[in-house]
């Protein structure tokens, strides 16, 4: 089932169009070349729960396979999904792994109930803290199924700085999906139990281009004029050769992995 942009969807941080706040499809090629992957000391915790060798994996919003590669990586026989047909093309463009991926929303996943040893949503569960997204969640998941949601969460100032930037240029209030956002409470509200989370420190660095086009995998881009666009490229860059160290910029940040068993 692919997304009807023709229509606008109602979700819970309110509505989501075609190229606007929420909607990654149109920014997926760079989405695919900016964004960069998780620790492997996460990828490894994710292993240690679920205690299979070759544990059969779901990866919802799994966007453009970053962090679907790494599962395969590791050994999952993994899947990925995502509500965006754009998001999913670019994945396969380029799939060395021949991995699976498939266009779904996440409260309608094409699979049979108690399927997975776990589900994996990685900087994603953010947009679908849902009821019936975690319903749907647990109804694919085998008994004692393990659902992880990963984020990747600001300790600099690395967005701070940049969104300042871009405020100046978004005529319109910054939205933030994220700012009641609850991910072991939303666990234990919904079914889930054993919920727990882990924390990994990390540091990811770019160099000018990368950092540049980092911004503009952000949904909140699509918020700029396409007449501003040129502008704030010139002020993100100036902004980072300033701040910029030994010819990398640094984003600090520690990785949440949240937790929860379905029963």
């Amino acid at each position: 089932m692919s997304r009807n942009f023709d229509t606008i969807r109602q979700m819970n941080v309110g509505v989501i169009t075609k190229k606007g706040y929420g909607d990654f499809g149109n920014l997926s090629k760079n989405y695919d070349k900016a964004r960069k992957g998780f620790p492997i000391e996460a990828i490894e915790y994710i292993f240690e729960k679920i205690g299979k060798e070759k544990p059969h994996i779901l990866d919802i919003g799994c966007g453009t396979g970053i962090a679907t590669e790494q599962l395969f990586e590791k050994g999952a026989d993994v899947i990925g999904t995502d509500v965006d047909a754009e998001m999913i093309r670019q994945a396969e463009s380029d799939n060395r792994y021949h991995i699976e991926y498939q266009v779904a929303p996440v409260e309608k996943q094409p699979f049979e109930d108690n399927l997975f040893d776990a589900v994996t949503t990685f900087s994603a569960f953010h947009w679908f803290v849902r009821k019936d997204a975690l319903e749907e969640i647990r109804r694919v998941l085998k008994p004692s199924g393990f659902f992880f949601a990963i984020n990747k969460n600001e300790i600099g100032d690395f967005k701070k700085k940049n969104k300042e930037i871009l405020r100046q240029f978004i005529e319109q209030e910054m939205p933030d999906v994220k700012k009641e956002y609850d991910p072991k409470k939303a666990l234990k509200d919904n079914g889930f139990q054993s919920v727990e989370e882990r924390v990994f420190p990390f540091v990811e660095y770019f160099n000018l281009e990368e950092a540049v086009g980092y911004i503009q995998t952000m949904s909140v881009w699509n918020l700029v004029r396409d007449d501003k666009r040129n502008e704030v490229l010139e002020k993100l860059s100036e902004h980072f050769r300033q701040t910029m160290k030994e010819g990398v910029v640094e984003r600090r940040l520690e990785i949440k992995v949240v937790l929860g068993i379905s029963f």
